[in-house]
């Protein structure tokens, strides 16, 4: 690798990303080293064994260090400055070392842009629950009013039922003309009238002829205009 390809950085910051800690100096590092562009401090810490297994090969020295988690951080620090300065030159990686990060890195970045679609499409959905909400309560008042429409639609079908049944009852039967049925009550009692002003005659002439007076038959007759609704003879206002 020429010279030209190389890029000095601090050794604190290098040995940072081996020690797998995030900052965006460190995804720098890691995206330079690992000839790539990386989205997150997650995909900057999956670079640091790769970087690590570089820097071994950069540097045989870089294996003696041994970062624990106990160890305090100054001192891992003082350590690598004792062996490379405090700066340190690298190059981009190459080779199967580079072939194997890409692998890694390009799985995490897919699942990088999913969790992002992910995350984008959650927050839709939550605005769009905190949109529903209030509807949602309204939609559960108007089920109860649907339910006791429903409910008085039962019971007036219930009572349709029943109607149905009284008017089938009256179904073939010849309604009765209220005029019509009047007219034959006012005939049927001028009938029976004339017909008892007869009776009356035929034994008024019978005593009659017992003293020898006969009455005018006139005078036992019922007139024409007898009735309902209509006056006598003499406009008393009598009459049916």
């Amino acid at each position: 690798m020429s010279d030209t390809n190389r890029k000095v950085f601090p050794v604190e910051s290098v040995l940072a990303l081996v020690a797998g800690k995030g900052g965006a100096d460190i995804r720098e590092i890691a995206g330079y080293v690992a000839g790539r562009s990386l989205a997150c401090d997650c995909c900057a810490r999956a670079a640091g064994p790769f970087a690590a297994a570089w820097l071994a090969r950069l540097y045989p020295k870089f294996s003696e260090l041994e970062w624990k988690e106990d160890m305090p951080w100054e001192a891992f620090v003082a350590k690598g400055r004792s062996l490379f300065g405090d700066n340190v030159s690298l190059t981009p990686m190459d080779g199967r070392v580079r072939a194997v990060a890409d692998q890694a890195l390009d799985f995490l970045a897919d699942s990088f842009k999913n969790l992002q679609a992910q995350t984008a499409a959650a927050v839709e959905l939550e605005g769009r629950v905190r949109v529903l909400e209030p509807l949602e309560a309204k939609a559960a008042a108007l089920q109860k009013k649907c339910d006791a429409l429903e409910d008085k639609i039962k019971s007036m079908n219930t009572d349709l039922g029943g109607l149905r049944k009284q008017v089938a009852g009256f179904q073939g039967k010849v309604a009765v003309d209220h005029d019509e049925l009047m007219r034959s009550i006012k005939d049927a009692i001028k009938d029976g009238l004339k017909g008892f002003a007869a009776g009356g005659v035929a034994a008024g002439a019978a005593a009659a002829a017992g003293d020898g007076e006969n009455a005018p038959a006139g005078e036992s007759g019922v007139p024409d205009d007898f009735g309902f609704g209509a006056s006598g003879a003499d406009n008393d206002g009598f009459g049916f």
